[in-house]
């Protein structure tokens, strides 16, 4: 279709919408207009009359009946009509629309299909008669709408006959002045538009100016002409500068990694499979998430030459598996992400914890004596995933990082909504994790001490966390498998392996108190409590062991939480509830627990004093702990008048 044609449809088009948009509205304003005026007839009539009859000197029943027949005579009205108080019909008049439509020439009646597309609302009044002080009847009215209705009809007939007419003129001015124009165009511009790119033996045909409207357009004519110039001069120099910035936009200015848009693009093509890739694999984001105070504390150049050597450190790790095809990509300031297309689970795993590594051992001290902080989360994807679900699995990875408090990988699974899964990744991860569990000391316990203080004492606690170490020789953290060992429905097992590896080591301490962490999964399981009732039968010292649960347990998993507690209270094991601060509707809860202690975050607790809100749940939260005898551990340090606050409630917070 030429460009021509192109103009004039979409010029027609814009024409008709104009002229069927005017043609509805005002077609619509008259109707709304006439429904107004007709309600209005039907209000004023009807207060006239009931005044009318309400006078004491029409108290009559003739009276009253000449009046209404006298309004009804007039043509105006379909329905009068008087009831007594008690429902009875004095009076009533109606006509009927129908004969009065047949009546009319063919020429004014209205059509079913216009009355039907543009209702007129029924204009109904109701008045009260009285006589004096007491109700007499109700009055009323329904206005008759034929009069409206055929002008409704009319002005709606004359209005598109005009708009039909206007637009049928415009189309066919539009048609000549195109056919006119187009042969303008072709004699007088195409010939210098075509000698653009023809080279310099190709001279465009000299215009004709003495037709009116060639004349008027010689300055497109100079100009095409002087373009043609610039383009063969400077084509080689743009085509240049089109390179150039194909690298900049690929490309991030600090770090020299690919950006954001090259990662998407990388990972839409990983997700569908192209380049013969197996459209399976996982996905690494990292977070530095004291960069700003670097910049402030180091200048932003030396900040940003410590990156360059982060990065440098962490493409010679990827450099080792080159066969796999990892890629390193800086999504934005401060996050940086992996993408691992060709690496099996485990594979993976020691990828990341390789990565993890090499940014641990390079952090640097802030100004307040603390290293700067490192999050890690992992996902994995397959080829129903996508690249939004992928994103966010990460962030929400990057989020659960953050509020533990730890420089642990969080591993987030591609939801139930991704129904194709990555079998063979399944499978390998299977086989290890049931080797594991089968195995000699291929799990173990990595036992981290705690010191808590609070105002008055200091109690030492030691936090387990269940480690993997693989065949390979590497250690792989629970943070890793256990979301795989959720998955495949082994989570128990790992609990249950967890508790006796704590078991064992308090034997081997003399007062030490040991906190294991449960899965929430597990206790979803109908055998797990029976089973973990067999492993602490036997076992000496279970007063210091302490078995900790997520508080969102006691919104997903409320009775088992509850059996899960007491079962443990009769044993004389201690349980912890971690996450407090996230979970508010597990607080009404708390009185029917047996609990140790409960975290909160110190992000939460500082958070508090911006928000009233915050603040009074933060209040409530520590004055039921302490009501029920409950500790309550901030996981992380505070600023002062947070700490003044959190020690005057005696919360124990970790040493510094």
């Amino acid at each position: 279709m030429s460009l021509l044609k192109q103009l004039l449809i979409s010029v027609t088009v814009a024409i008709a919408a104009i002229l069927i948009g005017t043609l509805a509205f005002s077609i619509e304003a008259a109707r709304e207009y006439l429904d107004g005026q007709l309600q209005s007839e039907g209000e004023n009539a009807a207060s006239s009359l009931a005044l009318s009859l309400s006078q004491p000197a029409n108290q009559d029943p003739v009276t009253r009946e000449l009046l209404m027949m006298a309004l009804f005579d007039s043509g105006q009205f379909k329905l009068i009509r008087l009831k007594s108080p008690q429902g009875q019909t004095l009076f009533e008049r109606t006509r009927g629309g129908q004969a009065r439509e047949e009546s009319k020439p063919a020429r004014e009646r209205v059509p079913q299909w216009f009355a039907a597309a543009l209702p007129l609302h029924q204009a109904t009044a109701e008045r009260a008669i009285s006589d004096g002080w007491t109700q007499v009847g109700q009055l009323t009215l329904e206005v008759d709408d034929s009069y409206a209705r055929e002008a409704l009809w009319g002005s709606s007939v004359r209005t598109a006959t005009l708009v039909v007419g206007a637009g049928l003129a415009w189309a066919l001015f539009v048609v000549l002045l195109l056919q006119w124009f187009r042969k303008v165009l072709q004699r007088e511009i195409a010939s210098q538009v075509r000698a653009i790119d023809g080279g310099s033996g190709a001279q465009p045909a000299a215009p004709r100016p003495d037709r009116s409207f060639a004349a008027e357009l010689m300055p497109v004519v100079r100009a095409i002409a002087d373009t043609r110039e610039r383009v063969q001069a400077t084509s080689m120099e743009q085509i240049a500068r089109i390179e150039s910035l194909e690298l900049e936009v690929n490309c991030d200015p600090g770090t020299q990694l690919p950006n954001r848009k090259y990662f998407v693009n990388e990972l839409r093509r990983a997700l569908s499979g192209d380049a013969g890739r197996v459209a399976h694999g996982y996905v690494m984001l990292f977070r530095q998430w004291d960069l700003v105070a670097l910049n402030a504390q180091m200048s932003r150049a030396s900040a940003d030459a410590w990156l360059a050597s982060v990065v440098e450190h962490v493409g010679q790790v990827l450099k080792d598996h080159a066969e796999a095809g990892p890629q390193l990509a800086r999504l934005n300031g401060s996050d940086f992400v992996v993408l691992m297309p060709a690496l099996a689970g485990p594979q993976a795993m020691s990828l990341v914890q390789q990565i993890r590594q090499v940014l641990l051992s390079m952090r640097v001290r802030l100004a307040g004596g603390q290293w700067c902080r490192w999050s890690f989360a992992l996902t994995d994807y397959s080829p129903s995933s996508s690249v939004t679900g992928v994103l966010s699995r990460l962030d929400y990875g990057l989020m659960r990082a953050e509020s533990s408090g730890q420089a642990e990988v969080e591993y987030v699974a591609y939801g139930d909504e991704e129904v194709v899964s990555n079998m063979a990744g399944e499978t390998l991860w299977r086989q290890m994790l049931i080797t594991a569990l089968e195995a000699q000391g291929m799990l173990s316990l990595a036992v981290q001490p705690l010191a808590l203080n609070g105002t008055e004492r200091t109690l030492m606690r030691n936090e387990a966390s269940l480690t993997l170490n693989a065949a390979s020789g590497e250690t792989m953290m629970g943070s890793l498998f256990l979301p795989v060992a959720v998955r495949l429905g082994l989570s128990a097992d790992f609990d249950l392996r967890a508790v006796a590896l704590g078991l064992s080591w308090l034997e081997q301490q003399a007062d030490a108190e040991l906190v294991v962490r449960i899965s929430l999964p597990s206790l979803a399981q109908p055998d797990f409590l029976a089973r973990l009732r067999e492993v602490l039968q036997t076992a000496p010292r279970l007063q210091r062991l302490c078995l900790e649960l997520d508080a969102h347990g006691l919104v997903a998993y409320p009775q088992e939480v509850a059996e899960f507690c007491n079962a443990m209270a009769l044993a004389g094991a201690g349980v912890g509830l971690r996450r407090l601060d996230q979970q508010p509707m597990a607080l009404p809860h708390l009185h029917t627990l047996a609990l140790r202690y409960v975290k909160l975050g110190g992000d939460f607790a500082e958070q508090s004093w911006q928000s009233p809100g915050a603040l009074h749940l933060l209040q409530a939260m520590l004055q039921t702990a302490a009501t029920l005898g409950i500790q309550v551990v901030v996981t992380d340090s505070v600023n002062g008048e947070t700490l003044r606050m959190l020690h005057a409630h005696d919360v124990l917070m970790p040493a510094i």
